[in-house]
Parts: C-alpha cells; structure tokens; sequence
C-alpha cells in the first residue's frame, strides 16, 4: 500500500452484489412463459415467437438432444446468421447440460475447421447461406443439422413435458476469441457467469428505468458476447427483442419505426448512421428512449448531434469475453458534454467487479498511472477449454490478467491506453496480428510482415501491413495481397493498407518491433 492509503491505489470496486435467490438465465426465461405466457420474446420480420412459445420449442429442441443421445458436457455449434431459433438452441443447450458453440459466419473455412476441431463438437446447426463453408470445415463424424430441418424438425416435435435445468456452474457457452499466439482460444463461460453479468445492470440506476414492455433492436451479432449478452438483458427482464440482420442506416431506422423499438446496442459506426438517417430523413424515432454502444469511444460531434437532435440517452460498455462482456458503463449522466474528458474513458466498474491496475511485477500502481487492467469478480470464465498454462497464465490470484492498458482516475474513471496485448479493434472486430501475419507470410512475394492499427474516424482502428519483399520479387501488387488474405480469413481481418518496406525494424535477436512500425504509420499521417 502506498503512503497515502488505499484510496491513492488504482483499485475500483463495483458495488456489493446481491446473489442470494438469483436462478439461472435460462430457469429464469423459462418462468417468463408462466407469467407472461402471451407476450411477444423475439421477433424478426414477419416471424413473432411469444414467451410460451419459446418455452414449448426449447423443450423440443431438448427432447431431440436426448433422442441423439448428446451427454451433459458435450458440444453443439451454430454458424449462422441472426435468427429466434438461435435462442431455442441457446436455452436447450443450458438445460440440457450441453455447450453451445457460436462461430463467427464471417470467418472461413480454415478458421471455421479449427474451431470444431478443438471444441470436439458432435453436431452443428447452420444456416443454408453458410452450408458450403461448413461443408469444407467439417471434421469426419461432424453430424450437420441444416436451418431449414431445424425449423420443421426440431422446433416442432414433441416437447419434452418437464423438463429440467443443467448445472449452472458448468460451461454452456464456448466462445472462440484470438490469441496472440494466432490460434483462436475456447472461453468456457457458464449460465451463472452470463446470469450475474446480466444481474449486474439491475443495480444501476441507468437501469432502473427499464420497464418489462421495452422493446429492444439487436443488430449485434450472436456469435459475439456483446450479441449474446444484449439479448438476454432483455428476454431476462421479459422485455421483447428484435432481431436483424439489416445494419443500413435505413434498415435500422425502419426497423426502430416499425417495432417502436425503445433501446438498442450498436457499435459507434452504426450510431454514426443511425443518427446522420434520422437527420437526412429528418424523422425521428419517438420511442427510443436509449442508444447503448460499446468497442470504441463516441465522438463528441457524434454525441452532441444525439443529444441535441435526437433526445435519446447514451450508455457506453467495456468488456471482454473473458469476463462474459461487461465490466464497465458509463452511464447517461456522464455522457456530459460540459466534461468532455468523461468522454474518453469507458465509465465505472459495475457492480460485483473489482478492477486493478498494476504494473509489469503485478503490483497495484497509484491513481492516474497506467498499467494492466487486472478484473475480478463472479462473471470470470472457467478457463480457455484445453489450455491449462494459457488459462494459469490469464488468471491470477482470482484476477483476469486483461492484457489492456488503462489507468484510473480519482473519480474512478476507467480510461484505455495503449493495449498491452497488440489486438486491433476494427467496428468492433478483434482482430490479433499475429493471426493476419500468419497468412501473409503464406504469400510467396513476402518475406515478413508487421501488422499493426490505427485509428481512424471510420472504424475506429483500421487494420495495416508493413510488408517486406522476398529477394527477387515484384515491386508489389497490394490488391493481390488482400485477395490472398480474404480468401484465408474473414474480411474484417484483412489489411486495408499496405506499405511495402525495405526492411522492417527489429531488435537484436531479430524480432520485428510492431510498435515502432505503428508508431511510424501514425506519425507520417499526423
């Protein structure tokens, strides 16, 4: 401890959590078709499921789990777009004991192969507009359920009569999140994790607000933890959800009309065209009451048109997968924009989370010096599945080692620096360099690379390559470079600019020294 006592320490600690009496999200969701048997849960386009309706499809979906003969413990995979049926598999894979594992459909067929390689999964659901993809992913014995079998097959059977709840304390989502080593990592997230990160929110007063006949617009995608967790916020609070798949400015305008929707989540690029729709269009969304967004900071141009044009509230998330998404907000009152500087911090630690920073020897450092944020708290994973010394090396003493920089400030503020870790947030895509590097040197022109972000009013960081050319090669085609990448890995992950370099800078043992190339990038801009 420092002279000055605890209070000059870098640590914020969320308020006391009460736990006692909380059940699980999906026993909880469940009561939902009791109480509220008639009102409307999920809804897309023509297609309107009720509480008691998704009660009755996911004790089918679960009476076909065991007429498969799937185990507790074993896993299931979605690869798919937004749709209802993405929450009668959520919901069934908890109470039947089953994990289910979301894949990212943006990503190809090599990433898609690691991903159920690793998982062990048995089955996977997928769309029809992703089947060819999967197709060429699948491991022998993969068991593929299509959506169009799903829908006829599984969501109509025989339901099972009375059916049970899993073990809340067991995993039941497996989400993929890169790695700095390259190869994505298994995050073990339990129903009571995702359950109390949900419970958080309710303590808030942002939250108190919230009636049960919200109506919320997720344009968030499922195989993310933001999708997922925005979703259950408001199913859990028997509030009706709106799912798209339309993220035009124009599409998310009219869906807000159509289903008066009330709040949403979105990340800022999507606020940007939501709002600049509103005011091309000069309509309004009467009913919406709150625009939350996380993965980057609101800008304060951005962010004064939505107050001063618009008269909705602002809640800004921070989080990470790890932690089963959220670990700060700021709140409405602090979207202020007389203090300008609240703007660029991502809010305060929520209830039952703890965040330290500390330095590079793991000691908490004062107030208002950067380090590493260290999270604790109840909503932490159970560990990176089959990766003991990676999930020893994430977790210490009961803390999420994050691998972010941040520091505190005497209010309590959190505020980002410079990622300890080199992961690029592109529209609120992870993107990890090592990954990218990987299939760039797979290139037969290149020699090595650096693959860095920058920021950049658009996406928020824009992904880079600092390429080095082999002996003998061509001047450089950097159109063909980024053909090469797409065809290997998602879209998103691919660079958007390319500089071709002489030779990159290392260090003594030969390593290239990314930040120094970063550094380079955003000077020669500047």
């Amino acid at each position: 401890m420092n002279e000055g006592g605890e209070a000059n320490l870098s640590i914020v600690n969320g308020a006391l959590l009460e736990i006692d009496g909380v059940v699980g999200i999906s026993r909880s969701i469940a009561g939902l078709a009791a109480t509220r048997p008639g009102h409307l849960a999920l809804a897309m386009g023509d297609l309107k499921v009720t509480f008691a309706q998704l009660d009755t499809q996911v004790r089918a979906v679960m009476a076909r789990f065991a007429s498969e003969g799937l185990l507790p413990g074993e896993r299931v995979a979605f690869l798919g777009a937004n749709h209802p049926r993405f929450f009668a598999l959520l919901l069934a894979t908890m109470r039947s004991g089953l994990v289910l594992v979301p894949i990212n459909w943006r990503q190809k067929p090599r990433e898609i192969a690691h991903i159920l390689t690793d998982s062990g999964a048995r089955m996977a659901f997928c769309d029809t507009a992703f089947r060819g993809e999967l197709d060429m992913a699948a491991p022998e014995g993969l068991r593929i359920v299509g959506n169009d079998a799903f829908d006829a097959e599984w969501l109509t059977g025989e339901p099972l009569p009375d059916a049970g709840f899993g073990d809340w304390q067991q995993p039941s989502v497996l989400l993929y999140t890169s790695g700095t080593t390259g190869a994505p990592k298994g995050v073990e997230t339990t129903e009571r994790a995702i359950t109390l990160a949900r419970r958080q929110e309710h303590a808030l007063p942002a939250f108190a607000e919230w009636t049960a006949d919200e109506v919320l617009l997720s344009p968030l995608p499922l195989f993310h933890i933001g999708g997922i967790s925005w979703a259950i916020c408001g199913l859990e609070r028997g509030c009706s959800l709106v799912l798209t798949t339309d993220m035009t400015p124009a599409g998310l305008l009219d869906a807000c009309l159509a289903w008066r929707v009330t709040r949403t989540f979105m990340v800022p690029q999507l606020v940007r065209g939501l709002v600049g729709e509103m005011l091309a269009r000069d309509v309004r969304a009467p009913d919406l009451a709150a625009i939350h967004y996380g993965a980057a900071a609101m800008d304060p141009p951005l962010l004064r048109r939505g107050l001063e044009q618009i008269g909705c509230k602002f809640l800004q998330y921070f989080g990470m997968t790890e932690m089963c998404g959220t670990i700060t907000i700021l709140e409405p009152q602090d979207h202020d924009l007389a203090r300008p500087e609240l703007l660029g911090s991502v809010g305060k630690a929520l209830p039952g989370i703890e965040i330290q920073i500390r330095d590079a020897d793991g000691q908490v450092v004062p107030r208002g010096t950067p380090g590493e944020i260290w999270v604790g708290g109840d909503t932490m994973m159970a560990g990176y599945l089959g990766l003991a010394e990676a999930t020893a090396e994430a977790i210490a003493g009961g803390f999420y080692r994050s691998g972010d920089g941040g520091r505190i400030d005497a209010e309590g503020f959190l505020y980002l620096t410079d990622r300890i870790k080199d992961m690029i947030n592109s529209a609120g895509e992870n993107v990890y360099p090592v990954e990218v590097e990987t299939v760039l040197r797979e290139h037969p022109d290149i020699a090595d690379c650096a693959v860095y972000g920058v920021p950049d009013a658009q996406w928020g960081e824009m992904v880079c390559a600092a390429v080095e050319l082999r002996p003998g090669a061509a001047s450089g085609d950097a159109a063909a470079i980024m053909a090469h990448v797409r065809r290997e890995i998602a879209a998103y992950k691919c660079p958007k600019r390319i500089q071709f370099v002489e030779a990159l800078p290392r260090t003594a043992s030969g390593k290239v020294q990314r930040a120094k190339v970063r550094q380079a990038a955003i000077e020669a801009v500047s």
